[in-house]
């Protein structure tokens, strides 16, 4: 996998133990780290995709960041979020989100 591509993990990985009482899995990845040079000095867009439970119903978001920083650490205005059907073929669209974001 190059430093460019975008990786979205399986829905069954998303989903995690939460069908047995535990939780979801959230899933972070990057764009733009090199593997011999690290993050430093480099342009990173990091992005995060994780389900949330509103009432009865799964969703899953996808969100897009600027690099060096963690999501926690990202003042609101500077990540872009987007929200997805809970479904298998919500991952190909996520995918096409995060890399037109990115």
């Amino acid at each position: 996998m190059s430093n460019q591509e975008v990786f979205i993990p399986l829905l069954k990985w998303l989903i995690g133990g939460s069908r047995i009482g535990g939780s979801y899995n959230i899933y972070c990845g990057s764009v733009g780290t090199d593997p011999e040079k690290g993050c430093m000095g480099q342009d990173i867009r990091n992005y995060r995709i994780w389900i949330e439970k509103l009432e009865e119903t799964e969703i899953i978001k996808a969100s897009v960041y600027p690099g060096l920083y963690s999501y926690d650490n990202c003042s609101e205005d500077e990540i872009v979020t987007e929200i997805f059907e809970m479904s298998e073929d919500s991952l190909p669209l996520i995918k096409q989100w995060v890399e037109s974001r990115i």
